[in-house]
């Protein structure tokens, strides 16, 4: 009698499909780094980052196997040891034969991926890659355009960005009335295709990790913004990667118990007129 769950083969194969592990960037690590890809599974937990927390509490729940987005091993460990925080998690599971599975720029790249999610979430429709992959294939890419369904102030896009996606900070360069319609988007680190959006005619371009220089890219002559340049953070603009897994999985698996993180993983900070709050 074959059995009613899948195995960790499985489940890989589904997510290979839809983001291959060849559309990943060179210098990103995919796939499964720890388990026996044999592995029955009845229960999953799904979380953006691999922690300490996230391992309690899939102990807790007695899931064995950990989707993540962002991988837990990105260059090669010398050894499993408690020496770091990488080769201690990756040793801890191992030893409770859990086992983690991690899906990143391959999903940034996949159609219906990150930034598309992300664009949806901000209220982004006719969405489409915003940069194509170098090999010319249309079905993958980076990044993501589309347009609000009513044009808004700047001022009032941003207050869209802080809500939708719980972002504590926010830096942008870009003047509060002007109007935005058309806009880009990436999740996670982007700001690396601020001329692709600008050549896209976007009013707005929403991703993180954006570097102080950066912001200049924008400018005219004049020295004013031809299109807002926002900063929303790492962690809130990837976060729904999360909910985009597990839909995916439970749509494909549906005998397996998916569940979402409980725990916050980003460690980012933000001190703000003498209080503290999660930001990225």
């Amino acid at each position: 009698m074959n059995n009613p769950f899948p195995t960790i083969s499985d489940i890989a194969s589904f997510l290979e499909q839809w983001a291959p592990p060849s559309s990943a960037q060179s210098y990103d690590n995919v796939g499964l780094q720890v388990g026996d890809p044999r592995s029955v599974v009845q229960r999953a937990v799904i979380a953006l980052d691999m922690t300490p927390a996230v391992l309690r509490e899939v102990m807790s729940v007695g899931a064995t196997l950990i989707v993540t987005h962002h991988p837990l091993i990105f260059r090669p460990l010398r050894s499993l040891t408690p020496s770091s925080l990488p080769s201690s998690l990756a040793l801890q599971l191992a030893e409770s034969r859990i086992a983690l599975y991690s899906i990143h720029t391959n999903l940034d790249a996949a159609p219906g991926g990150v930034s598309f999610a992300l664009g949806e979430i901000l209220g982004l429709h006719d969405l489409e890659f915003l940069e194509r992959n170098e090999n010319g294939d249309q079905r993958t890419g980076l990044g993501a355009v589309g347009a609000l369904e009513e044009a808004m102030t700047l001022e009032a896009f941003l207050h869209r960005i802080s809500d939708r996606l719980g972002s504590a900070s926010i830096r942008f360069a870009g003047i509060p009335d002007a109007i935005v319609k058309r806009v880009a988007v990436c999740g996670g680190a982007g700001a690396e295709f601020v001329r692709q959006a600008l050549a896209v005619g976007a009013d707005a371009y929403v991703t993180s990790d954006v570097k102080y220089h950066q912001y200049f890219d924008v400018l005219n002559n004049d020295g004013h913004p031809r299109m807002a340049f926002i900063d929303a953070g790492h962690y809130e603009t990837e976060a729904m990667s999360v909910d985009l897994l597990r839909n995916e999985l439970a749509g494909r698996f549906p005998r397996v118990d998916w569940r979402s993180t409980e725990t916050r993983t980003s460690p980012v900070r933000v001190f703000s007129s003498g209080n503290t709050k999660d930001a990225s």
